[in-house]
């Protein structure tokens, strides 16, 4: 659990139908963890996942946004970035 992951958008992820970035990243915790998403709390009781993925819609232009947004969940520190890859790192145990 010492390790840092990062899930990132292959292009069959980049289409009209982008999977959600709260799913990305339920989907990388599971995958890491061997657990059910049901394991974890629910994300809206942390952050907004309908305000991640706004904030990160390519612009009008189509160009993808900048910047990223972290935040503790499910025993990580999870980053999104503005390509919608998500980072997560293990939080230590005295802060999960």
């Amino acid at each position: 659990m010492g390790e840092s992951t990062d899930n990132t958008p292959n292009d069959s992820q980049r289409t009209a139908t982008e999977p959600s970035i709260a799913f990305l990243i339920l989907e990388a915790i599971t995958a890491r963890e061997e657990i059910n998403p049901d394991d974890c709390p629910l994300l809206y009781d942390v952050i907004d996942p309908d305000a991640l993925d706004n904030l990160f819609t390519p612009t009008q232009a189509g160009s993808e946004r900048h910047g990223k947004v972290t935040f503790q969940y499910c025993g990580y520190r999870v980053t999104v970035a503005g390509d919608r890859t998500i980072s997560l790192d293990p939080l230590p145990a005295d802060e999960s």
